[in-house]
């Protein structure tokens, strides 16, 4: 929930679990409890779906903000102020969502923990190692000295030459990607169609010993098919 940014989970919990029990109702006048786990396996992928996509977003957003973050504390350093003031004062002109996870790494500082360890705990909360790796600087340039504002400005401008260069890579693989979610998500949702609507159809292979092995068979390749197309459009991994 932190990743996404809820926080309040009782409405987004209420509005699922009423789309949940009406889907099921209609699924099992349909087709009885096979279509029903059917619509829940789907709502529920449904959901986590949103939920990733969510968190993906919100990371990029912070992610994004960071340059200009590492820029207010290379100005502030600039002026006289010292690594860790730089810091919290720089902290106070963020927005979310890179204010609220600062928030917490200025809470951990405040129990004495060091901000190198801060840092990386909150960047595996959010799963952005761009957080570990400014921790590391800050922590260097406290313990050692050197020009902490000539590494975060350089820090700075590799991470803005790194956007745009996933940004265009975005652009050019759109196609491929668009292609690669069309071939995952066709079999599951023709499968559930004809499930919800027509479970005779289905239910005779199922009743049988060999189309049972049948479908699991079927339902391993192309968990298998999909695994395979998202490490290909994964971009994550080109840079």
């Amino acid at each position: 929930m932190s990743r996404t940014g809820i926080d309040d989970l009782r409405k987004p919990a209420l509005i699922v679990g009423m789309l949940a029990c009406a889907a099921s109702l209609w699924a099992w006048r349909l087709g009885g409890v096979l279509a029903v786990f059917v619509v829940l396996a789907t709502l529920l992928c449904a959901a986590a779906f949103l939920l990733s996509l969510r968190a993906q977003r919100r990371r990029a957003k912070l992610v994004a903000q960071l340059p200009s973050f590492l820029d207010g504390i290379v100005r502030l350093i600039v002026l006289g102020n010292s690594v860790p003031a730089a810091f919290q004062a720089a902290l106070l002109t963020t927005e979310a969502p890179l204010r609220e996870c600062l928030d917490h790494v200025s809470h951990m500082l405040r129990t004495g923990v060091e901000i190198d360890r801060a840092l990386h705990q909150v960047s595996l909360v959010y799963r952005a190692r761009e957080l570990e790796l400014v921790g590391a600087v800050l922590r260097l340039s406290v313990r050692y000295g050197g020009r902490a504002d000539v590494m975060l400005e350089r820090m700075a401008t590799f991470m803005r030459d790194l956007e745009q260069a996933q940004r265009e890579l975005t652009a050019m693989s759109a196609e491929t990607r668009l292609s690669a979610w069309v071939l995952a998500l066709l079999p599951f949702l023709i499968g559930g169609f004809l499930i919800v609507t027509n479970p005779d159809y289905f239910a005779s292979m199922w009743n049988d010993v060999t189309g049972r092995k049948l479908v699991w068979l079927a339902l391993v390749l192309q968990a298998t098919g999909a695994f395979l197309l998202y490490r290909l459009t994964r971009l994550r991994s080109v840079l």
